[in-house]
């Protein structure tokens, strides 16, 4: 029976980490708001694995073109050299992974990756036999590294204190700091470690891309490896120090990924068409439109969070203007600006005919709404230039 303690480092759950979590949240709620089309989810799914397999092999000196990576990926050309087969063989490790996500991790687990990445990989070339010296046999993992290998999988199974963001990053420098084969250790922490995010839904519906910061770190991550030689007990390792240099990692490839959503979200918008003004309104529906969504029903209805939507995208809006898009009495519209106004989330620009009502950004510090309105606001009215026209 695994002891505790044993994998529970003295981890500071600090400002950084906490700051870590919120950033993955909004960026799911975003996520979420924006609604991308399925297809356009698909090709940044395929593009993510694209780049998960091309810097995992390069961060082991297999370099490829990442062209080369994605013709082999969607199966354009067939892999022929070693470091095609490399490719083909970790989309393979990756897909296995991913078709057994219910299962616990396991040493079962790691055999197989084992036989995926480097027993297969040698092993089905038409060109290979007993006495090439490609040949590779079978591999088994010292006893004591198996047991370290259970009781670290016991652990992260039943573990619910730690976040798993920081069950991940433990995962894979603890696989680091274990005698395991006789190389691509770092596929196996970086394959395990996917593997543990998807399966707690952590990977941003598989857009995630871990290796490409490790790629870009590989200097300081390399020091890993060699301390790992260097160390007669794995154990010693500093792993509050390799667990902060995860987080910092995965916050870069948040804030990618941050980038991804937001250059959709202005293509859905137009945004280069846009004036100073509404570029600001819609900087600011991206940063806090999925809010919206989390505005009880008992402070807004169905269809007044509708008529925010609407003045969100288009930036402003009459009453004419929803008594047709939601055919119904104009005295009902009415009603609904009367009660948004009340809110401070709307305000009038114009007056009679030309009379449209705006995203309020100047007034934000009225309650029960206050949490919907974006912080940056709230500290920066003299850089907005948010004047009614």
């Amino acid at each position: 029976m695994i002891l505790i303690n044993k994998y529970e480092p003295a981890i500071n759950i600090d400002e950084a980490f906490v700051q870590y979590q919120h950033q993955y949240e909004e960026l799911k709620k975003i996520f979420s708001f924006i609604d991308l089309p399925e297809t356009i989810i698909e090709t940044e799914q395929t593009n993510s694995a694209i780049l998960r397999n091309y810097y995992a092999n390069a961060i082991d000196h297999n370099l490829l073109e990442v062209k080369t990576v994605k013709y082999i990926l969607n199966k354009n050309i067939r892999p022929t050299g070693a470091a095609e087969r490399a490719i083909f063989q970790y989309q393979k490790a990756e897909e296995y992974l991913f078709s057994i996500l219910n299962e616990p991790l396991s040493l079962s687990m790691v055999y197989q990756l084992h036989k995926i990445l480097i027993t297969d990989l040698y092993n089905q070339s038409t060109d290979t036999n007993l006495f090439n010296k490609s040949f590779k046999q079978p591999e088994k993992l010292h006893a004591e590294t198996e047991l370290e290998l259970d009781n670290l999988f016991e652990f992260l199974n039943i573990d619910t204190e730690f976040h798993p963001i920081i069950q991940s990053w433990m995962l894979h420098f603890k696989i680091l700091a274990l005698p395991l084969f006789s190389e691509s250790k770092n596929k196996f922490a970086s394959l395990l470690q996917n593997f543990w995010l998807r399966k707690h839904n952590m990977d941003l519906n598989g857009l995630l891309s871990i290796e490409h910061e490790l790629y870009i770190k590989k200097n300081e991550y390399f020091t890993y490896f060699i301390e790992n030689r260097n160390n007669e007990n794995p154990q010693d390792q500093h792993l509050n120090e390799q667990i902060a240099f995860g987080l910092k990692l995965h916050a870069n490839q948040l804030t990618r990924m941050y980038q991804l959503l937001q250059s959709y979200f202005r293509k859905q918008v137009d945004y280069d068409k846009l004036t100073p003004r509404q570029k600001n309104i819609m900087n600011f529906v991206f940063e806090r439109g999925y809010k919206l969504k989390e505005i009880d029903d008992s402070i807004l209805n169905k269809r007044q969070k509708l008529i925010m939507y609407i003045i969100q995208h288009r930036g402003f809006v009459s009453t004419k203007e929803l008594v047709s898009e939601f055919e119904c009495n104009r005295k009902t519209i009415q009603r609904d600006f009367t009660h948004l106004l009340e809110l401070n989330l709307v305000k009038v620009i114009g007056q009679g005919s030309a009379l449209k009502y705006s995203l309020n950004l100047d007034n934000h510090k009225q309650d029960p709404i206050n949490q919907y309105q974006s912080s940056y606001l709230k500290n920066s009215d003299e850089n907005l230039d948010l004047g009614a026209e």
